[in-house]
Formats: C-alpha cells, sequence, structure tokens
C-alpha cells in the first residue's frame, strides 16, 4: 500500500512514473484476478466432493461422516397390530390326504 507521501513523490517524478506504477499496480491486479478464479474453481470442487455421501454416489457408507440427519425410512405403512399368519376366525384351506398318492 502507498502512502500519501510516496504517491506525491511519483507525482511530482513526472507522468511517465505515473504511469510506469499504474501499469504495475495493472499487472498485479490481473495476477491476483487468475489467483482468485483458480481458487474459487478449487473451493467449487471441493465442495462438491465435500456433499457427496452413500446415498448420492457410489461410496460406501462407512465413509459418510457429515451426515447429520438420519435417513428416512423406506417404508411409509403404518402397522395394523395383527399378528403375522392367518388370522383367527378364518377359515383356512388345506390340502386332505388321499388314499391313493401317485
Amino acid at each position: 500500500m502507498l502512502t500519501r507521501e510516496e504517491i506525491l513523490i511519483i507525482y511530482d517524478a513526472g507522468p511517465e512514473a505515473v504511469i510506469s506504477v499504474i501499469q504495475r499496480l495493472e499487472t498485479i491486479i490481473e495476477e491476483q484476478s487468475i489467483r482468485i478464479a483458480e481458487l474459487e474453481e478449487r473451493v467449487k470442487v471441493l465442495e462438491s466432493r465435500l456433499n457427496q455421501n452413500s446415498r448420492n454416489s457410489s461410496r460406501p457408507p462407512s465413509t459418510d461422516f457429515f451426515i447429520k440427519e438420519k435417513p428416512n425410512p423406506k417404508s411409509l405403512r403404518k402397522k395394523s397390530g395383527k399378528k403375522p399368519g392367518g388370522q383367527d376366525g378364518h377359515p383356512g384351506t388345506t390340502l386332505e390326504m388321499v388314499d391313493h398318492p401317485e
């Protein structure tokens, strides 16, 4: 950063000195713009890699470090309260034994 006194010294040195300083500053600004663009691209790549987990990529669940919420249940069906299998009162059907099996 140039101080006021340094700027006045450059101004007193003449137009060529001012042009030279401005051209050097433009070069520095252009180099910084290129560097900023490179860093922004790198941040974009790293953020996209960080946002991947086992649910939206082919990565195994053991690599999930930053998942904060539990996954939604796969089935949204409610329990009926009935026991599995045939219910009471239902007349089941069974094949009867035959006298002469083949």
